[in-house]
């Protein structure tokens, strides 16, 4: 088995739980929604880090990730940034002891929304990256 194919399973979960999030969001369960849409981006990532540079750290921090893969994914300086929000929803969304409650009621719309939507464009592009070969510059 090749390093390609590898790459290739992470970046398919990732499509299936981008999948998940937005069957979450249409239920209206917007903390099962922001944790798919992070493990989405986070398994993208790694994917694509497997692709390009052998390995990926263990890390669940988008923003070290994207650091670590050092490539144009295509985001503008405001898109990034929520990129990075994304690593706070494998702890907020799934533990009541972070937010002090219930993590469903502390999650916004407009924000399981956002997670949503720029975790979609990160799968995007890792699905493009993966297709493609190259690294995007």
């Amino acid at each position: 088995m090749n390093v390609r194919e590898r790459a290739s399973w992470w970046i398919r979960v990732a499509e299936r739980d981008i999948e998940r999030a937005l069957d979450s969001l249409s239920r209206g369960d917007k903390a099962a929604a922001t944790f798919w849409a992070q493990q989405a981006a986070e398994k993208a990532l790694k994917g694509l880090l497997l692709l390009f540079k052998g390995s990926f750290p263990s890390s669940h921090s988008i923003r070290r990730l994207i650091e670590e893969l050092n490539m144009d994914l295509g985001l503008s300086e405001e898109e990034l940034e929520e990129a990075y929000e994304l690593t706070q929803y494998y702890y907020l969304s799934r533990y009541p002891d972070v937010v002090e409650g219930v993590p469903d009621e502390a999650i916004s719309w407009r924000a399981a929304e956002k997670a949503v939507a720029i975790s979609r464009r990160i799968v995007e592009a890792a699905k493009r990256a993966l297709e493609q070969g190259v690294r995007a510059s």
